[in-house]
């Protein structure tokens, strides 16, 4: 098991925190989920360590002025702080 310090959690988290960032905030993504895709605020808040789900990708690409590689990346990221926390 690879040990991580909390430096490294930070980074990799403030990956996904900057795209919740540059999409307006938790608020403003949960009012701009479709109703196909409903998204809460709660929801949101867990993004951080558990990813951006896939199926918010398109929108959430366009809400926030990412790409799908800057995606990709920060949830990797996200992903493998919470794989390496278990």
């Amino acid at each position: 098991m690879e040990l991580i310090s909390s430096m490294e959690f930070d980074m990799r988290d403030a990956l996904i925190r900057d795209i919740i960032k540059r999409a307006g905030g938790a608020s403003a993504i949960a009012a701009a989920a479709p109703a196909d895709a409903p998204v809460t605020i709660e929801a949101v808040y867990k993004w951080p360590k558990i990813g951006i789900p896939d199926r918010h990708w398109p929108w959430i690409m366009q809400l926030a002025g990412v790409t799908a590689d800057e995606l990709l990346t920060a949830n990797v990221a996200a992903r493998s702080t919470t794989e390496a926390a278990a």
